[in-house]
């Protein structure tokens, strides 16, 4: 996969485990992202961070799903899923979409859409 043309945006490190990283777009408009705005963007909580409407997608990884979840949402997985069958039960959200690794790149050829690889 072509992640030459991926701007990175920042790695989060972890024990004796490959990293997390959080990519877009080398033409998107977003240079940096905190740890709590991956987290309120993830959370639906927010969707524009400085006037940029960012798309978060999902990993159709398990394993690396679960690590992002943990480590960046603080949440277990269990919590992360009721949390979002709340949101989409009461019709306030739909939950972003799991992508495998060639939908990845093809999803990251829009502006502003982020995930983690």
């Amino acid at each position: 996969m072509k992640l030459i043309n991926l701007l990175i945006l920042f790695i989060f490190t972890t024990f004796a485990q490959a990293q997390v990283v959080l990519v877009t777009n080398k033409k998107s408009e977003i240079n940096y992202l905190s740890k709590d705005a991956v987290k309120y963007l993830y959370l639906a909580k927010v969707n524009v961070i400085n006037d940029i409407k960012i798309n978060p997608l999902l990993s159709d990884d398990e394993n690396l799903h679960k690590r992002f979840v943990n480590e960046v949402i603080e949440k277990d997985i269990h919590q992360y899923s009721s949390y979002w069958a709340r949101l989409v039960f009461t019709g306030r959200k739909a939950i972003p979409r799991r992508l495998n690794k060639e939908e990845i790149q093809g999803a990251l050829k829009d502006l502003n859409t982020i995930i983690y690889i």
